[in-house]
């Protein structure tokens, strides 16, 4: 009790300082990314998100098909964007191929069409994504899929999101995947750790329990991949397995991503959420719930959609207050928060050169 006491009154006094209070917000920043309403720079969702951005209230933002009119507005977008921030930001998009992609000025193919090419093939399949997302000023590809198609009934299996059922196999697409976008200098995140094949559910819409349905094997992809250097970061899912952690999904439990993923996989890299947004999430928890349970669980950045119900143009700010809070009160340690910036600056410093 007393330590505790003392760890607190060492953090207030820390926060007292007014530099280190904006140096504290700037780091908070960094660990956020967010979707926004917009489609050119003179949109107001887009004006409010460029304020952000300067100001360091966000890492980045995240696109989606409303964002694209054209390919000339988006790269307007993304250019003033990068050019308007002293810590570069991350312009991600989900692009896996097949169903999932947000432009539709190029056709991508999909994981399951790509698994039964050459893999000379899907080197050149990929490596026309990458110069595409360049081309767009895109430097942040939430891809590729490492899940399993194990139930064939899961939406990782029906909308063909999945390389196979063989983790050898999907490692080796995903290698490829990874490394054509490192090539053009742009990150990747697989995902849906710790595994989403084996599931019906669509965490989109609710709650999703794999208890009875995970496999171990769902773990081997990110065994596989660990140790590449050209791995960059690992999504987290928000499915829940009570043999893992019989209280919190994945993306706010602590024995699955420190405990799994870091201490037990040896992952070493960015860890990201996926969309806090979705129904899994914000129908079960509130705000404050989300962000002290992800960063207690070893969660470096926080992904909100700002796109499910509605867009809230204030979330940074809302998110950056109760982390302040929190820490005030010895719920979250503020060590967390200086070595999740460490991390995701010194990342975008690589991602710069």
């Amino acid at each position: 009790m007393l330590n505790n006491f003392i760890k607190i009154f060492l953090t207030l006094l820390i926060l007292l300082s007014t530099a280190y209070a904006d140096n504290l917000d700037l780091k908070i920043g960094q660990m956020i990314i967010v979707g926004f309403n917009g489609d050119n720079i003179n949109s107001l969702g887009y004006k409010k998100i460029l304020k952000q951005a300067k100001q360091g209230q966000i890492s980045g933002v995240i696109l989606f098909s409303k964002n694209i009119k054209s390919k000339d507005d988006l790269i307007k977008m993304n250019e003033t964007l990068i050019n308007s921030t002293s810590i570069t930001p991350f312009i991600s998009i989900d692009n896996e191929g097949g169903y999932v992609q947000r432009y539709d000025f190029y056709k991508h193919k999909s994981a399951y069409e790509i698994s039964k090419m050459t893999k000379k093939e899907a080197q050149e399949e990929y490596s026309k994504m990458a110069q595409i997302q360049k081309e767009l000023k895109i430097n942040l590809n939430f891809a590729p899929c490492v899940d399993l198609a194990i139930n064939p009934n899961s939406i990782i299996t029906l909308k063909e999101r999945s390389y196979g059922t063989n983790p050898d196999i999907v490692s080796d697409f995903a290698n490829i995947f990874i490394k054509e976008h490192n090539n053009s200098n742009i990150a990747t995140s697989i995902k849906h750790f710790p595994g989403h094949g084996s599931v019906e559910g669509d965490t989109h819409k609710g709650f999703v329990d794999a208890t009875k349905t995970f496999k171990n094997e769902e773990l081997k992809p990110y065994y596989n991949l660990k140790n590449s250097n050209e791995l960059n970061m690992v999504m987290v899912s928000h499915i829940y397995s009570a043999n893992i952690d019989d209280k919190y999904p994945a993306s706010l439990s602590k024995k699955t991503i420190k405990g799994l993923l870091k201490d037990e996989i040896g992952f070493k890299g960015i860890v990201i959420s996926d969309d806090y947004d979705m129904g899994a999430i914000r129908k079960n928890y509130t705000l404050r719930d989300i962000v002290v349970n992800s960063i207690n669980a070893g969660v470096d950045i926080l992904l909100f959609s700002n796109n499910i119900e509605k867009n809230d143009e204030n979330l940074p700010l809302k998110i950056q207050k109760i982390i302040k809070k929190e820490i005030e009160l010895g719920n979250i340690d503020i060590e967390d928060i200086e070595n999740s910036y460490k991390k995701i600056v010194n990342f975008k410093e690589k991602l710069n050169h």
